[in-house]
């Protein structure tokens, strides 16, 4: 059985796939990559592989080749290796992406039969894919480090830049950030709780916020250090947003 194989097809067809794989990696496993230097991996991990599918003959060894060294390479490119796990973890994604995609694409040829229609999808899946992780990569972008201490101690978190939080204590008038209620077990001493506060959330009933107040906070954003002394804190159980790193909603007010 012979069939005709084009070159710049293939070649574009699995550009748009590799980038739409390196896309969902980053979305997978909340992880960064540049634009550029991800486009110049996949142009040459790409256009290797076409050069060796063309110089080899045996398909096997292509195989071997493709998935041993040019996809580890490209990954390490795109990614880096902070560790050997997470490399590993990162690959092992990206193979299992293009596991799936690649029954889908052939899915597509068997029963449509059209090379143009594969690279069309292939296309629209790498753009939608660059859009969802742009706007994942802004709402990181929205993470500041919050150090909160109490006494000696202070446990460092993630916080989101949320300018929606708009709650203060009807009281004082004080700004109130949101933290998740576990991490104040961090501490050694008890910190006792000041009062509750009435608030509410979109799709959700107004409720009880239990307040506790610490002895300072300092948020690192933009550069610059700004010190909170004795900062009221909203007690929330659970998590605070989808992204697990996110472990408080700064108030609006904090935000520079």
């Amino acid at each position: 059985m012979e069939y005709e194989w084009y070159a710049d097809v293939f070649l574009l067809t699995n550009l748009l796939m590799d980038m739409s794989a390196m896309f969902a990696a980053a979305l997978l496993l909340n992880d960064r990559l540049r634009l550029g230097r991800c486009l110049a991996v996949c142009v040459a991990g790409v256009t290797g592989s076409t050069v060796l599918l063309i110089l080899l003959k045996k398909y096997l060894v292509y195989s071997i080749i493709l998935h041993m060294v040019i996809h580890p390479l490209m990954t390490f490119g795109v990614f880096g290796a902070k560790d050997r796990g997470r490399f590993l973890r990162t690959l092992l994604t990206i193979y299992l992406i293009l596991f799936v995609m690649g029954g889908v694409q052939n899915s597509i040829g068997v029963l449509l039969g059209s090379s143009t229609l594969e690279i069309l999808l292939s296309g629209m899946a790498a753009a939608l894919l660059f859009c969802i992780y742009q706007i994942r990569r802004r709402v990181i972008q929205q993470i500041c480090r919050v150090e909160l201490w109490a006494g000696t101690e202070h446990v460092t978190v993630d916080a989101y830049c949320d300018t929606g939080n708009l709650l203060r204590d009807p009281l004082t008038g004080r700004p109130v950030c949101i933290l998740q209620q576990e991490v104040l077990a961090q501490f050694a001493a008890d910190r006792t709780i000041q009062k509750e506060i009435s608030c509410h959330t979109i799709g959700t009933e107004k409720e009880k916020l239990k307040i506790v107040m610490l002895d300072k906070m300092k948020i690192y954003q933009k550069g610059t250090v700004t010190e909170i002394k004795e900062p009221e804190i909203g007690l929330h159980t659970g998590e605070i947003m989808q992204n697990p790193k996110v472990q408080m909603l700064l108030h609006a007010g904090y935000i520079r």
